[in-house]
């Protein structure tokens, strides 16, 4: 990696690994979070558990907010057809009737 005198990278420097290759420290760490996360089901199924027995409601957010780190949430788009040349040509078209063909 090229350095100025201050220890700056230079201008157009490519950073300082590849785009898209994971740091080990991340690695490392989402592996112990999910390690941690796993070591707590049994207390966070005792604890949905306990909450829907005393308040249904609550159970059905606090549940409903829980699932959203699980499952993909859909996202709308917005498709816009503002065309303002025509795609297609016109076309002008004769009709020649079985008459015309036998002159």
């Amino acid at each position: 990696m090229v350095r100025d005198e201050k220890g700056h990278f230079l201008k157009g420097h490519k950073g300082l690994k590849p785009k898209g290759v994971t740091h080990a420290m991340t690695i490392e760490a989402r592996e112990l979070f999910i390690m941690t996360l796993e070591s707590q089901v049994p207390n966070i199924q005792q604890a949905f558990a306990e909450v829907l027995e005393k308040d249904p409601a609550k159970y059905l957010d606090l549940f409903s907010k829980y699932a959203q780190y699980f499952i993909p949430k859909k996202v709308e788009s917005e498709v816009n057809f503002n065309i303002e040349k025509p795609i297609f040509k016109q076309l002008e078209l004769d009709v020649i009737s079985n008459d015309d063909r036998t002159k």
